[in-house]
């Protein structure tokens, strides 16, 4: 099925008899806080969208699941894939490589959100992905940093006082030190 973007495929919670595999596209993983605030989990572009749990009936989904972009999703019946797992080898292993894939990024949550302060956040997502950050609004940014608007801007403010970032003629944000953007975040 081709999702459009900002359609939403799975609301946390949401049961299905289904699981959803990524093919093509990019989806936003998030939860809901407890004041209705978005809790940024990351971004699959690619993989399996709900946990395989063996034997299990039905899936329900850890978070709700959105289109950043048009996205191609393949829908299996849960149920008979899991016995095509069991008699193809190159299938489960596709499987297996797409929980690894989902673990990582789990990971990455985990120390961006709960090891980095701000600053390291930023720093980070800059050093990994500073074209998909350049490529984003301020708020947009801020929001899968879990940081306010503001916040971002006095960070990213101090980080070319400290000659480590610039913005060239275009307004894209250009890293002028690695390793000390490097050392926030490691150090």
């Amino acid at each position: 099925k081709t999702f459009v973007s900002k359609e939403i495929i799975l609301y946390e919670g949401d049961i299905s008899q289904n699981l959803y595999f990524l093919l093509n596209g990019s989806v936003k993983l998030y939860k809901v806080g407890r004041f209705e605030n978005e809790v940024f989990l990351g971004i699959l572009e690619r993989g399996l969208l709900l946990d395989c749990t063996p034997n299990a009936k039905t899936f329900t989904s850890f978070c709700n699941l959105e289109c950043i972009c048009d996205s191609l999703v393949a829908c299996f019946d849960g149920a008979k894939l899991q016995e095509l797992l069991k008699l193809d080898f190159n299938i489960l292993t596709l499987f297996f490589e797409a929980t690894a894939q989902k673990l990582n990024l789990f990971s990455e949550v985990i120390q961006k959100n709960l090891i980095f302060d701000s600053t390291a956040k930023l720093a980070y997502s800059l050093f990994t992905e500073i074209d998909a950050f350049n490529g984003r609004k301020k708020q947009e940014n801020a929001a899968l940093l879990n940081i306010q608007p503001e916040t971002l801007s006095r960070i990213l403010n101090k980080l070319h006082r400290d000659s480590i970032l610039t913005t060239d003629a275009n307004g894209k944000i250009k890293i002028l030190d690695s390793k000390k953007l490097q050392n926030i975040f490691k150090g």
